[in-house]
């Protein structure tokens, strides 16, 4: 089950608090924004939550699956430093 990083709108402060009081859902409370047509506040859910909550009336904005971006973040990292690379090959080509 993926875990997707999302920004959730709602109407109002209650709807808000009614993310995390009835729905469960876990937010990144440093997020939260008001917005002129309401306010939002991102989190992390699966794709059940994010039925259950556009059924309850929140808009939802889906951004990206947490689980394959870290996946693919640590290829990256398991590649190596490509500055070093990049620097030592100009070091060689110096030489």
């Amino acid at each position: 089950m993926s875990r997707i990083h999302i920004t959730l709108h709602g109407s109002d402060r209650e709807s808000m608090a009614d993310l995390v009081r009835v729905h469960g859902v876990r937010v990144y409370p440093q997020t939260l924004k008001e917005k002129t047509e309401g306010f939002q506040v991102d989190a992390v859910v699966d794709e059940a939550v994010i039925r259950r909550l556009v059924d309850a009336g929140y808009e939802v904005d889906q951004h990206e699956d947490v689980d394959e971006a870290a996946q693919e973040s640590l290829q990256q990292v398991g590649r190596g430093n490509r500055f070093a690379a990049q620097a030592a090959a100009v070091e060689e080509d110096e030489r």
